[in-house]
């Protein structure tokens, strides 16, 4: 008896829809969180901050995880609302709670994100 294993049928053109489908999120993110547009305009900032001063190797990494962990705080708290707003249109305590902290979740990053730019910048520019 002869047995094959059956190749999973056109497993790389639903990887490459995966990719779409990302970039439709952080589309939809872009077009519809007023806060994606100031952490862009942060995240350009920093870039140009990195370029001209010439911070180290390091520095440009901390600076662009950083820069990462904030839009992907950002992405998971719209998620977050999008998915609690379809729960329930009405006031719920509970959902109000899961916005808050999804909304606290990113201020604590954007917060950090801060401490490291001073912890980098300042001294370059003492």
């Amino acid at each position: 008896m002869k047995t094959s294993v059956k190749p999973q049928k056109n497993w790389i053109g639903k990887h490459i829809a995966s990719y779409k489908y990302a970039m439709q999120g952080i589309w939809f993110a872009f077009k519809n969180e007023s806060n994606m547009s100031f952490h862009m305009v942060a995240a350009v900032g920093v870039i140009l901050t990195n370029y001209f001063i010439q911070i180290s190797r390091t520095e440009w990494l901390i600076t662009l995880i950083m820069t990462g962990l904030v839009f992907m705080a950002e992405v998971f708290n719209t998620a977050l609302e999008k998915l609690a707003d379809r729960v329930s249109q009405e006031h719920d305590p509970l959902i109000g709670q899961v916005k808050d902290l999804a909304s606290g979740a990113v201020l604590i990053i954007c917060f950090v994100a801060v401490v490291v730019a001073l912890i980098v910048y300042v001294p370059y520019l003492v």
